[in-house]
């Protein structure tokens, strides 16, 4: 499985834990039943990173959202938020992947002008968070 692939897995996991508040076990076993084991191997440290960071994701998301309440975030959004976020700030994954496939992940299930919106975001998290020159 390729690794787009497999972060769709995470982001739709993802979305699961941010609508429900949960994690539901039964649905990433079957949305990884067919993964080779590097593939649930990323999707599992993804989603537990997430989980587990929640807290300063949304500390993080919520700081460069300017001018958007956190709750009214599109769920969608959020879950690509979340899970680009975590690879930025936790893993050495390039910043023009992680970018570009939450990009595509906002295009392909959220509304028309999402991505923009989540691309601004990720772009002032690199800028603040990354590179150190926050606003």
């Amino acid at each position: 499985m390729k690794r787009r692939a497999a972060r769709e897995i995470a982001f739709r996991l993802t979305y699961e834990m941010t609508v429900t508040g949960e994690f539901n076990p039964d649905t990433r076993a079957e949305l990884t039943a067919s993964a080779d084991a590097d593939s649930r191997e990323y999707i599992g440290s993804v989603v537990a990173g997430v989980w587990e960071n929640r807290e300063r994701l949304k500390a993080v998301i919520s700081k460069y959202a300017k001018g958007y309440d956190f709750s009214r975030i599109y769920k969608t959004d959020l879950a690509a938020l979340y899970v680009a976020c975590y690879e930025l700030l936790y893993t050495d994954t390039p910043r023009a992947v992680i970018v570009n496939e939450a990009v595509e992940l906002s295009k392909s299930y959220s509304d028309t002008q999402s991505y923009s919106f989540v691309n601004g975001i990720l772009a002032s998290v690199i800028k603040g968070e990354l590179d150190g020159s926050d606003n």
